[in-house]
């Protein structure tokens, strides 16, 4: 689980820069299955008691992932107070 949450998060860093341009939208919920899983990994393999670099990095990732999914809601609550979260419906033909 922990390479694939890898190849997410560093595809998620090679697309910031397009994704920062965009505006926010309830598909970016797409993006907190990557960064949840790599904050879950490594507090799995931490919890499993692997030594190693990800010792260090599973409380950072953890609040970093917190942080992210958090800004999401946030958003996302936003857009539906805006009565933005879904598209208009199409008009009756």
């Amino acid at each position: 689980m922990l390479g694939y949450a890898i190849l997410q998060a560093l595809l998620l860093l090679r697309m910031l820069p397009w994704i920062g341009k965009q505006p926010f939208a309830a598909s970016y919920w797409a993006f907190t299955f990557g960064i949840t899983a790599l904050s879950t990994a490594s507090l799995s393999m931490v919890a499993r008691g692997d030594p190693g670099p990800v010792h260090m990095l599973a409380p950072i990732l953890f609040v970093l992932g917190n942080i992210v999914v958090l800004t999401i809601a946030v958003g996302t609550v936003l857009l539906l107070a805006r009565g933005k979260l879904l598209p208009a419906a199409a008009p009756a033909r």
